[in-house]
Order: C-alpha cells, then sequence, then structure tokens
C-alpha cells in the first residue's frame, strides 16, 4: 500500500474524533441542550414569609437610624437648652455677697449678631383662677454648709524647737500650746453629749494605716507609734485629711521582756533621766500631734514615781495626756489632772473582742457613758472590722443627739 493511500484511509477517522461529539460537549459546556438550543435558566424561589418580614424590619431599622441621627444633628442644641432647663435649680442668696452682673455686650457686637429666642423647654404654669387663694411665698430656707477642717500646718514657727532627737514640741513665748494649735477645732457652743473615739497603734502596718485614712471619717482620732516607717509621712497625710493626731508612746506592760513594746520605751526600773531621753527620742519622730498616749503601758503607768516626770514634761512642753488606763489602776490621767496638764480617760477599749456584735455593744455603752456624763472616749486599734463598726455606728450618732469629737475636745471634761 502506497503512501496515499495510507492517508486517504486516516483522514476520515479523524474527522469523527473532532466531529459531532466534541462540538456536543462544547454546547454543554455553554449551557446549551445537544441540539445547539440554549438551556433555559432554572426559575428563582419565592422569599418565604419569615425572610420578607426580617427584610423589612431592617429596612425600617436603618431608616429609623438615619432620621434619628439626621434630627439630631439638627436640634442638638435645642435639645440641650431643654434640657438643662428641666433641671430644677435652687440659688441660695449669700448676705453680703454682690449680686452677679451680667457681662455688657458690646454695641457693634448686639447689632452684628441677632439673637433668636429658644423656645420654652417647660411649659409655665397655668395661673390661678380670679378667686382662689394665693398663699404669701415661704421664706428662704436655711443652707448649712459643712466645710472641710483644714488643721493648722505643721511645724508653726516658734511651737517647735531643734534637738539632737529632732524637732520638739514647746510651749511659743506667746503662750500658745501646741495642744491647743495643733487640735482640730470643734465649737464649745455646742452642748451635745460628746464621744471621741482614739485608734492608736497607727503606723505598725502600712495596709491597715492606709485602709484608716482611706475609710475613717475626719473626726476619729489617729494616734501613731513613734517607730513606725515613714512616720512624718503618715502624720502629715492624717492631719491633711483633717484628723487630730496623737503619739502612742512605748511603755512597759506587766509581762516585759516577753512582751516587748518596742524600741526605747519607757520602763519603771530605768532612771528618769534615761526614760526623759526615750521620750524625747519618740517626741522628735514627727511634728503636729497634740499630746501622747499609751496602750501598752499597763506596769509603767501604775507607777507613780515613773509617771510624774513624763507628766512634767507634757506640762513644760504644751502637751495633752490621755491615759488608755491600759491598767484600771493606771495613775496618768490623775497625776495628769493634778499637775494642770489637761487630759483624758478612755472609758471603753471597743475592739478587745473583734466580734461585730461586741463592738457595737462597745459603742453603744460609750453612748450610755456621754449621756450620763457629758463626755466619753473610746479607744481601739484600726482593724478592718473595728473600722466598719465604728463607720455604721456614725450614720445614725447626730440622729441620736450626740456629737462625735477629737479627742481635744474633752480635755479636762471627764471626772477624775
Amino acid at each position: 500500500m502506497n503512501a496515499a493511500a495510507l492517508l486517504g484511509r486516516l483522514k476520515p477517522a479523524k474527522r469523527e474524533r473532532s466531529g459531532p461529539g466534541l462540538l456536543a460537549r462544547l454546547r454543554r459546556r455553554k449551557g446549551g441542550d445537544s441540539d445547539g438550543a440554549p438551556r433555559a435558566h432554572k426559575e428563582r424561589r419565592p422569599l418565604s414569609p419569615l425572610a420578607k418580614r426580617l427584610l423589612g424590619a431592617y429596612a425600617a431599622l436603618a431608616l429609623g437610624l438615619g432620621g434619628l441621627a439626621g434630627w439630631l444633628a439638627m436640634n442638638a442644641e435645642h435639645t440641650t437648652e431643654a434640657w438643662q432647663a428641666a433641671i430644677p435649680r435652687v440659688e441660695v442668696a449669700v448676705k453680703g455677697a454682690p449680686a452677679p452682673t451680667p457681662p455688657a455686650t458690646p454695641p457693634a457686637a448686639a447689632a452684628a449678631v441677632p439673637v433668636q429666642p429658644s423656645p420654652p423647654a417647660v411649659s409655665p404654669p397655668a395661673a390661678p383662677p380670679p378667686s382662689a387663694a394665693v398663699a404669701p411665698p415661704s421664706p428662704p430656707l436655711a443652707v448649712v454648709v459643712n466645710e472641710p477642717v483644714t488643721l493648722t500646718p505643721a511645724p508653726v514657727p516658734g511651737l517647735v524647737e531643734d534637738s539632737r532627737n529632732g524637732p520638739l514640741p514647746r510651749i511659743a513665748e506667746d503662750g500658745r500650746k501646741p495642744w491647743q494649735v495643733y487640735a482640730r477645732p470643734f465649737p464649745a457652743a455646742d452642748r451635745r453629749p460628746r464621744i471621741a473615739i482614739v485608734l492608736a497603734e497607727m503606723g505598725i502596718s502600712g495596709v491597715t494605716t492606709g485602709n484608716a485614712l482611706q475609710k475613717l471619717p475626719p473626726t476619729i482620732t489617729l494616734a501613731f507609734v513613734p517607730y513606725a516607717d515613714r512616720l512624718d509621712n503618715w502624720v502629715e497625710r492624717a492631719r491633711g485629711k483633717g484628723h487630730e493626731v496623737m503619739l502612742s508612746i512605748p511603755m512597759e506592760p506587766q509581762d516585759y521582756p516577753r512582751n516587748d513594746p518596742g524600741p526605747n520605751a519607757l520602763l519603771s526600773m530605768l532612771p528618769p533621766e534615761r526614760n526623759m531621753e526615750r521620750l524625747e527620742w519618740s517626741l522628735g519622730k514627727a511634728v503636729g500631734y497634740i499630746g501622747i498616749t499609751s496602750t501598752t503601758g499597763s506596769k509603767f503607768t501604775a507607777n507613780p514615781d515613773a509617771v510624774n516626770p513624763v507628766i512634767a514634761a507634757m506640762k513644760a512642753r504644751g502637751l495633752m495626756v490621755l491615759d488608755a488606763r491600759a491598767n484600771p489602776r493606771s495613775v496618768a490621767g490623775t497625776l495628769a489632772g493634778q499637775a494642770g496638764v489637761p487630759r483624758a480617760f478612755a472609758d471603753r477599749v471597743i475592739d478587745r473582742d473583734l466580734s461585730r456584735g461586741a463592738i457595737d455593744d462597745q459603742l453603744a455603752e460609750l453612748e450610755a457613758i456621754a449621756k450620763a456624763n457629758g463626755a466619753a472616749v473610746g479607744i481601739g486599734a484600726p482593724y478592718p472590722s473595728t473600722i466598719e463598726r465604728i463607720n455604721l455606728w456614725l450614720t445614725g450618732l447626730a440622729d441620736r443627739g450626740i456629737a462625735i469629737v477629737p479627742v481635744s475636745a474633752l480635755a479636762n471634761m471627764q471626772k477624775q
């Protein structure tokens, strides 16, 4: 077989493979039928009623938000004016204060900017009928403003002397005494029964001290230990918040030395000169306090020979003494009164038992003592439960006719 005949047999076969079968496949890929006619598109399914409702809700929400944004953009100023006009206000006239004068508007500015009155935000009240009786206006109520008390900044020139132990309090040349100058003021004309609360042992723990300064009202007196870290900063912070401040001097307890009251404690076994050196070490650690107390000196304060030099030093320096009565036989308060030193006595330790009910009972006893004697002093420590119960107790104290006062306001008021 020659080449021409072979080619003639191959050509028809090639045309068959590339013929109708391939075109049909191409038409099917383009969406047509086998005969070349285009295939009809699949008919779309209609939306369900739920989908229609959701679509309508979205459209309504978008339309409402758009309308609200447009209304706010056009009426924001009038809305603000109406809102401010609807807020009730009371203006109290202060005697002796000049009436406020509205700022004068320059003529040119007044002519250039026309004033457009705003629509009234609140409809005026309807006028009473002619026959109705109109009551005369009531006189304005007296407004009493409780302003925060600012204590005299310490140290005050003339009330301090330099020493190797630091600044020590002294009586000024004009007779001013530190216990009076550094005291928190309280009106002497207030004749209500008085209660002073003193929290001692402040400064031993930074956490409890900071918690007390944060949560206690400034009418509570705070007594700091002289060996506390950053004592001068603590005292300054306490006085800055309005608290009257004392020093809690370490003194010898009954079970010394097993119970150590702290560095440079006053000890009944030491000679007076040594105890005075230790006392000045404590007094020189801070400024701005009104006097001293001690919650540890159950043995020292029961010894007249040991206490008398301390009382003489308090008198020479113009300081007050609070007898914490760590020992029921303490003579500190009695000797102070006999020497003419301002003094007070602790009537109750309010948190010897830290249960809430026990603290509440002690505070109630202070009220009874104050009503019977005119004054009472409670002493405690800055425990969280103590602070909690004091704050709760104070909420109704004024309604019961009792004043909470700094301890200086009770100087020499209690019986011996």
